[in-house]
């Protein structure tokens, strides 16, 4: 079954700003030594941490399969979140994106139509980059790639979280995947590691299904970093700094001066904004199963984002979509020039990576044979750093 969760980059953002606040240079030169594994650049950073500036990092949650490949992050990005993280606001926004969202992919020149987590299948981070910053007219500045070996060790080393079940039977993925058999009860339950993964992959028994599991997936992220901020103890830190180090890779340098620089986002953590861009469901006539977005929720997306960075906000879409109007769904640029757009987080006058967009294509109202509106679910403003557990 697809892995679909992300939460280890939460932790280990929180856990070194927290951990580097209560303990100092004990925490600071213990992270160094274990997080240098981590770093794997792809040219073209910028100094948005080092300016404590708004900044937009791709987190993407890589499905290994069986988990029996040499290579630990060779798959599809089955996870993909875009978080802004706004210093001056004390704000963070986590905008799911759905993996099945039909858009342009633009590799080498050649583009075709496939779903959004497929960019990462066949160009690594960097066209899963591209794509994204063309699908949401956004500047990236950083991203984390992690695989869930370690979110039992994570959810363990925090001593369990506390999640409600809303449902009137177990949670469980044991049917599907027999090598889980934790459950988690009705109501409001404490779980451990493994009861978190059930607990973040059960769609199939969900009637919101996929954006069901969403939920749920936001809600232990949620859950995990409101943990972490009541933690005490050195070797807590510690062992929450080791099970993330060995299941991630990014482009965020954590060296000393660089973890001293995150302390500046650290109140930001408190206070996030749940958002998720949602499609509609289609069945197009060569037999896929995609999620089509409507030009008015994307913008709506794209200006939350915006919104959340400082930027001035768009009147007019700009994407590679493939966009559902009506009946029809049609790949666009929305651009009166054809071009990427120019704007960043950190209004530089563009990003580091060439954009990708493509003239304008279309996909006939004919070739959807299945169409069904997706189930809307609720919009979640959550306060990280409010409560208990």
């Amino acid at each position: 079954m697809i892995k679909k969760i992300l939460l280890m980059f939460f932790s280990l953002l929180a856990v070194t700003t927290i951990g580097i606040g209560a303990y100092g240079l004990t925490i600071l030169n213990q992270s160094t030594n274990t997080l240098s594994k981590t770093y794997k650049g792809i040219g073209g950073e910028n100094n948005v941490i080092a300016e404590n500036k708004p900044m937009t990092i791709l987190l993407m949650g890589v499905d290994t399969g069986s988990g029996s490949r040499e290579d630990q992050w060779v798959g599809n990005s089955d996870t993909m979140i875009l978080v802004t993280v706004n210093p001056q606001t004390s704000e963070t926004t986590i905008m799911s994106l759905e993996r099945d969202i039909l858009t342009n992919i633009t590799q080498d020149g050649e583009t075709v139509q496939a779903k959004l987590n497929a960019a990462y299948a066949q160009g690594g981070a960097e066209l899963a980059i591209e794509t994204i910053q063309d699908l949401m007219n956004i500047h990236i500045d950083r991203y984390a790639m992690i695989n869930m070996k370690g979110l039992v060790q994570l959810v363990d080393k925090v001593g369990g979280i506390t999640v409600n079940n809303p449902f009137d039977f177990d949670i469980s993925i044991e049917e599907n995947e027999p090598e889980y058999t934790a459950k988690i009860p009705p109501g409001r339950q404490e779980i451990d590691g493994e009861q978190a993964l059930v607990y973040s992959r059960m769609r199939y028994q969900d009637p919101e299904g996929d954006y069901g599991r969403q939920k749920r997936q936001r809600e232990v992220i949620e859950k995990i970093i409101k943990k972490i901020l009541t933690l005490d103890g050195l070797s807590n830190y510690q062992g929450i700094i080791e099970a993330v180090s060995d299941n991630m890779q990014t482009n965020i340098s954590l060296d000393t001066d660089s973890l001293m620089q995150l302390m500046g986002y650290r109140d930001a953590l408190k206070n996030i904004r749940m958002e998720q861009l949602k499609g509609e469901d289609a069945t197009l006539a060569d037999g896929g199963s995609y999620q089509i977005v409507t030009s008015e929720h994307l913008l709506k997306m794209q200006n939350i984002l915006r919104k959340s960075l400082g930027l001035s906000p768009l009147r007019k879409l700009k994407t590679s979509a493939v966009l559902l109007d009506g009946d029809e769904a049609s790949g666009t640029v929305s651009s009166e020039s054809g071009e990427a757009p120019v704007e960043s987080s950190q209004d530089t006058g563009g990003g580091y990576y060439e954009p990708s967009y493509v003239p304008e294509t279309t996909v006939s109202s004919e070739a959807i044979i299945q169409y069904q509106p997706a189930v809307t679910p609720s919009t979640d403003t959550t306060v990280a750093g409010d409560g208990g557990n």
